[in-house]
């Protein structure tokens, strides 16, 4: 395999709204991103309809944009399976002097199919203009509603998942998708970690819960449009903590299903065990909020780096895989890894127990550069065992995801100061 080719990309930022330098500046909105008519949905090959035939409950996009010591971020969480944008990441940065964004997908499988790849078609569905339109709404509104703001974090922890990739008696791995049984198979990651953006009354503005499991609930014979558990969990949020945007950030939740799955074929039945899925989640999300600890920062400070890595294809080495990532740094305290496509859970346990902070956020399914989605990411030992995800349904070259986590490291300890320019001391 070739060393990945690492394009670093310049940043640079100039505030639009004044504030002092002591000040971590954030702004908050949302907007509906149903598809105004029925059409593909994601996810499912084998999905027992068509076209969806309504609508169960609102997809959302949410807009946190964040500013410090000059250097301007936003964060879009968005009920969607998937996403490539070209447009969002330009006019971002040329009209709302946004020079990195972040759009994360809860991966929900009850949301639209519009892109090529999804549809199997040479170009994507109109939805994704309106779409684009939309999101770009959502972060001029959290950009003309910036005031200074405080962060807290917090954690807390549920097992709401299992790993489908289990080792069979040949020896190879191969995906359990359905575990009506809910046997917890692992390993997991149980942690739901949460960052939360207040004013400086410490009304609460946003709160983006950090989890892995698959959006996927509901199965194959759902027909309408939902956000699935994350959804029920952010409306459970909202309701108990009246003024907060709740945000969903999937984590490497490649090879973890959750436990509450609705397959029964009933409608009713299957949308209250994936509600009772969001409402066990929103429970534990509310408990650690009330535990949640402030940020001490005297000099509020964001720092990064955006870089797109390339790849060869796993199965057709003339293939190319860029892959965009940002590492994200703030107050010098919390620390965040963004992977885009599916990446399993090894590249997400690996971050948290390397990164040498307390709050290391790991957000899959994150597109912060306008290259292709690229699909499952696995680690090495997944890889060479296979299963879906693992060698089934890959694309990208064996030991892509350590090397992307490999940059993520050597990034986050340049973001905390600690390459020497010369030797250290014996």
């Amino acid at each position: 395999m070739l060393t990945a080719r690492i394009a670093l990309i310049a940043l640079a930022c100039s505030a639009v709204a004044p504030s002092s330098a002591q000040d971590l500046m954030a702004g908050v909105a949302r907007i509906e991103i149903t598809p105004s008519t029925n059409g593909p949905m994601f996810g499912y090959a084998n999905r027992k309809c068509g076209q969806s035939v309504g609508v169960h409950d609102p997809l959302f996009a949410k807009a946190l944009v964040l500013e410090a010591a000059g250097q301007r971020v936003a964060i879009v969480t968005m009920d969607l399976g998937s996403i490539a944008s070209q447009v969002l990441f330009k006019r971002a940065a040329e009209e709302l002097k946004i020079p990195v964004l972040l759009l994360s997908l809860s991966h929900t499988h009850s949301g639209p199919a519009f892109m090529a790849y999804s549809l199997g078609v040479q170009q994507p569905s109109p939805y994704l203009a309106e779409l684009e339109g939309k999101v770009f709404e959502a972060l001029r509104k959290a950009s003309e509603s910036m005031s200074p703001a405080r962060l807290s974090v917090g954690k807390g922890a549920i097992q709401l998942g299992y790993n489908r990739l289990l080792r069979r008696d040949d020896g190879r791995s191969r995906a359990v998708f359905d575990n009506l049984d809910r046997i917890p198979y692992g390993p997991v990651d149980p942690e739901v970690m949460l960052l939360r953006v207040d004013d400086l009354q410490g009304n609460p503005k946003a709160l983006l819960v950090h989890y892995a499991a698959h959006a996927v609930a509901l199965g194959t014979t759902n027909c309408l449009y939902s956000a699935d558990y994350p959804g029920v969990m952010q409306a459970r949020v909202e309701a108990a903590m009246p003024g907060v945007q709740a945000m969903f950030v999937q984590g490497a939740a490649g090879d973890i299903n959750p436990l509450f799955q609705g397959r029964t074929g009933n409608s009713e039945t299957d949308f209250a065990t994936m509600t009772k899925m969001g409402e066990l989640l929103a429970t534990e999300v509310i408990r650690a909020s009330h535990a949640m600890e402030p940020v001490a920062a005297t000099q509020p400070s964001i720092v990064l780096r955006t870089q797109t890595l390339q790849f060869k294809g796993r199965w057709d080495p003339a293939r190319e895989f860029p892959v965009g990532v940002t590492s994200l740094l703030v107050n010098n305290t919390i620390a965040i890894a963004t992977v885009p496509g599916e990446p399993l859970l090894a590249l997400q346990t690996r971050w948290k127990a390397s990164a040498e902070l307390p709050y290391a956020f790991f957000y899959g399914y994150t597109q912060t550069t306008p290259n292709p989605w690229p699909g499952y990411i696995p680690d090495v030992k997944s890889a060479a065992y296979g299963g879906y995800g693992a060698d089934n349904a890959t694309n990208i070259e064996v030991g892509a995801a350590e090397r992307i986590m490999d940059q993520h490291l050597l990034n986050l300890y340049d973001l905390r100061g600690m390459w020497l320019k010369q030797p250290g001391k014996p």
